[in-house]
């Protein structure tokens, strides 16, 4: 779970929010400001902090206020404390929809360190824990209620929660909805249905990072109307990010463990795209005496489970990972997130590189991308066999993802700041560049000495048009038989 006010890793630049007014309930301004102070108050007490930050209580503000709520946090600025603080406010349950077993554990024990009444409702979690926890929520005992989408896609499940009554609802890491619902995660395109047979209590949508097209699906799946939407720019100045292209597996392996190396004893993350490129990897770096482990989806939950704690003690340096590890872990000691490949999207990317340096310290991004080779042409008449469960071709889908691996691959490619090509990519305004490859290339440079023009001679003063005589050389004609007659003598 992330630090609430972590005040180091602030990024540059003020939040914008999109909405009208907010209108407290009862029609006095006087409730709503006594509410927020309540939740100032729950500040100090629990997160040890005496005052929120201006975007962090716009959303307290907001989701107190009752109603659907957008926020777009960079990484490590409190999202957790957002729907957290109103929880302990209100007198039913919060639930709180998170995408892996790990957070929800992370963030239920967390939680309860803070003295907060949570449970994370998982696979594993016995049928009498959350019978019992059920009860308490209708008594007005939990405060928050972990859960995955998918055990919303049970209706029983829908009407017991509207039995026991919800509060509100809180989507974390919202942008699965739409990087991971249109794949393998159709329940997150099904909340909006679940919400509806809830009774439609209020949500809120806390996500990092999010362009226009993916605010505009998480709105519309997760049935958001009249929301407001509170963001703030992504940009992080204690991250420098670079580019390595590599020709080959082998020579992104060098670079990866070269990059690994030189960030000392710190703890690091190195992202791989298939689970063996990151098994194989954890071998590698732990035969050159750096502690590792891998952590992906087809490893037991068990072995998961270790692989976190340990990297969260210490006792692993190095965790050689695929997506489904990082998504809100709370270790602000990162120094190091490495790509081995490039990830399919640009959001993606900064998803995960964020996950460096959440304490607010120097911390290093780097990619090394694999240059591959280009897929080899059917010959002609021949149709490549789409894939099962592949979109076809032509839809909207298609268009999407193409037009974000192109921004990915315009990202890898550009010699021009890669700070304002993530920004650009959403939407926001070009930050100064406190830390890029290219950047720092430029700075490094020796500037270009100009050579003086030679000094260019007079050219000679032309004499009088009158003084210049004027000759016409005529041919000299001669027959044919004199020209055979010269060359015969």
């Amino acid at each position: 779970m992330a630090e609430p006010c972590d005040r180091g890793a602030t990024p540059s630049g003020a939040f914008r929010r999109d909405a009208a007014p907010l209108e407290p309930s009862g029609g006095s301004s006087r409730t709503a400001g006594a509410t927020l102070r309540e939740a100032r108050g729950l500040l100090r007490d629990r997160f040890g902090y005496d005052d929120f930050r201006p975007a962090q209580a716009s959303v307290v503000e907001a989701v107190l206020s009752g109603r659907d709520t957008l926020a777009v946090l960079p990484t490590g600025f409190g999202k957790s404390a957002c729907f957290q603080i109103p929880a302990l406010l209100r007198p039913r349950a919060t639930l709180v929809v998170s995408p892996l077993i790990s957070l929800i554990e992370d963030q239920v024990a967390g939680a309860a360190r803070r003295g907060m009444r949570a449970l994370g409702w998982t696979g594993a979690t016995p049928r009498e824990e959350v019978n019992e926890a059920l009860e308490r929520a209708r008594r007005g005992e939990l405060d928050l209620l972990y859960l995955a989408p998918e055990r919303l896609e049970n209706r029983a499940v829908c009407d017991r929660l509207r039995e026991v009554g919800v509060a509100g609802i809180a989507v974390d890491e919202a942008h699965c909805v739409s990087q991971w619902g249109h794949d393998f995660r159709p329940s997150y395109l099904h909340i909006g249905r679940a919400r509806e047979r809830m009774g439609s209590p209020p949500l809120t949508a806390l996500t990092a990072t999010a362009t226009w097209r993916t605010r505009r699906e998480i709105e519309r799946f997760l049935g958001m109307e009249g929301a407001i939407r509170i963001f703030v720019p992504g940009n992080r100045p204690n991250l420098c990010y670079s580019v390595e292209m590599a020709p080959d597996t082998r020579e992104a392996y060098r670079r990866v463990r070269r990059e690994v190396a030189a960030c000392g004893g710190a703890s690091a993350v190195v992202y791989a795209r298939t689970r063996g490129l990151s098994a194989r990897l954890a071998i590698a770096l732990s035969r050159t005496g750096v502690p590792s482990a891998p952590y992906h989806a087809r490893l037991p939950i068990e072995r998961r489970q270790a692989t976190q704690r340990a990297f969260l003690d210490g006792s692993i340096r190095v965790v050689c990972a695929t997506t489904a590890f990082g998504m809100g872990i709370d270790h602000p000691h990162v120094r190091l997130v490495a790509h081995l490949g490039a990830p399919q999207s640009l959001e993606e990317y900064v998803q995960e590189a964020g996950r460096a340096g959440r304490d607010g310290e120097q911390a290093r991004c780097v990619m090394v991308a694999i240059r591959g080779n280009r897929r080899r042409a059917l010959p002609f008449g021949r149709r490549e066999r789409p894939r099962p469960g592949s979109r076809p071709p032509g839809s909207d889908r298609v268009a999407i993802d193409a037009e974000r691996r192109a921004a990915m691959r315009a990202y890898i490619e550009t010699a021009d700041c890669r700070r304002a090509a993530i920004a650009a990519y959403f939407g926001e305004r070009a930050p100064l560049c406190d830390g890029c490859d290219n950047c720092d290339r430029t700075r490094a440079a020796p500037a270009p000495t100009r050579v003086a023009p030679a000094p260019t001679r007079a050219a000679p003063a032309r004499p009088p048009e009158a003084s210049v005589r004027k000759t016409t050389t005529r041919r000299r004609w001669r027959s044919r038989e004199g020209k055979r007659a010269g060359r015969d003598a």
